[in-house]
């Protein structure tokens, strides 16, 4: 019949909603899902930081030895103290540990607050160190106490320093043109331990 009206077509419209659809519901499902987790992790209290604990102090066992108030020995004591960083350091260290004392029926070698200038070890093993003007009045003293003093300095150093093997005395970078009881001060000096030519050495007990 050529008269009568053509219907429009709806089913194209139809499957254009259904696909709109489609794809706005995907998009809300996947926002919503996210949203719990977005609270979440801001919801997350920050991690407490705590402070770094300070690194162990390293320390260092040496051998002191001390002239004895009467006699000619050395009383020997070890004691424990905190390595440095350097020999230098080390040895300023030891030499303060023996200026301190700490053996009873001893006298420290070297007196309270006595200047080191400088402190050198050369590839001989020789450790060169540099006094104040403080050390003639030690070095000029009567008896044998010079010579003790001499002594206590040099095994103290070359018992605690393996590299060490002697020890050169200087007054203001001046080398020594003394005699310390049998010992050439223009000379390094060596330990003096038992069975040698020297004022013996007597072991005190460890602390």
């Amino acid at each position: 019949m050529s008269g009568a009206v053509r219907q429009p077509v709806l089913w194209p419209w139809v499957g254009f909603l259904v696909a709109s659809l489609g794809v706005t519901g995907t998009i809300a499902w996947h926002a919503r899902s996210r949203l719990p987790n977005q609270l979440t992790a801001g919801s997350r209290p920050a991690a407490v930081q705590r402070p770094a604990q300070p690194p162990a102090v390293e320390r260092q066992r040496i051998r002191l030895f001390f002239p004895r108030e009467s006699g000619d020995a050395l009383k020997e004591l070890e004691r424990e103290i905190p390595r440095r960083a350097t020999l230098e350091e080390q040895v300023r260290a030891v030499l303060r540990e023996l200026a301190i004392g700490g053996v009873p029926g001893s006298r420290p070698p070297l007196p309270p607050g006595i200047e080191i200038r400088q402190v050198f070890l050369d590839a001989f093993g020789i450790i060169y160190l540099d006094f104040g003007k403080g050390l003639q009045s030690v070095i000029n003293a009567p008896g044998a106490q010079p010579e003790l003093v001499v002594s206590a300095i040099a095994t103290t150093l070359s018992s605690t320093f393996s590299e060490i093997k002697r020890v050169q005395f200087l007054v203001e970078g001046q080398e020594l043109t003394v005699a310390a009881g049998g010992l050439d001060l223009r000379r390094p000096i060596g330990p003096r331990f038992p069975g040698e030519e020297s004022p013996p050495v007597v072991s005190q007990p460890q602390e």
